[in-house]
């Protein structure tokens, strides 16, 4: 898993050099996501690019074409070309995460993760990413799941720093107190 995602990475930067050099580099991503969702979509088209015996050729003109029907420009379509050719279109959604974090450190922008009981407010939301912009000192975009078993609260990351601010840690950190006495 790790040599694929080091390669995700290296394919993911050859390509945003190359959509940078051409003035396209958040279209780009956003056209690479696309090629994504439709390829995890489309299990078929999938099985199609990922069959050993079918020639590089017609990988890559099956692969072009459907980056095509995904609304990609000539320059993502040829890079999922050179991907069905190389076999690495299985590479395809550790690229888009690996794209995307680049353009995010490019423009200053971090993700944060955040777990919640209930979905937050769009108050909430923001109230919530301001506090940790000022935190890391960068923009800050929201991506939130609902976690059923947190009792309330929510659990942030950005990066490496990790804000529990859940029942269920001060919980456990009240328990830790009890313990040690």
């Amino acid at each position: 898993m790790r040599a694929q995602e080091g390669t995700a990475r290296r394919y993911a930067k050859a390509l945003h050099s190359a959509a940078v050099e051409a003035g396209i580099g958040e279209a780009a991503g956003r056209e690479l996501e696309a090629l994504g969702q439709l390829l995890e979509a489309n299990s078929e088209a999938r099985a199609v690019l990922e069959r050993p015996w079918i020639k590089p050729l017609e990988r890559r003109a099956v692969a072009e074409d459907l980056a095509g029907r995904a609304g990609a420009g000539p320059l993502v379509r040829k890079f999922a070309g050179l991907l069905a050719e190389r076999r690495r279109i299985d590479h395809l959604p550790a690229m888009v995460t690996a794209y995307r974090d680049l353009v995010d450190a490019e423009l200053g922008r971090v993700r944060a993760q955040v777990r919640t009981s209930i979905s937050l407010t769009d108050g909430e939301k923001s109230q919530l990413a301001n506090r940790l912009q000022a935190a890391v000192g960068k923009q800050v975009i929201l991506e939130e799941t609902t976690d059923p078993n947190l009792l309330g609260g929510f659990v942030a990351q950005v990066g490496s720093l990790i804000l529990d601010g859940s029942l269920d840690g001060q919980l456990a950190r009240l328990r830790e107190r009890l313990v040690r006495g």
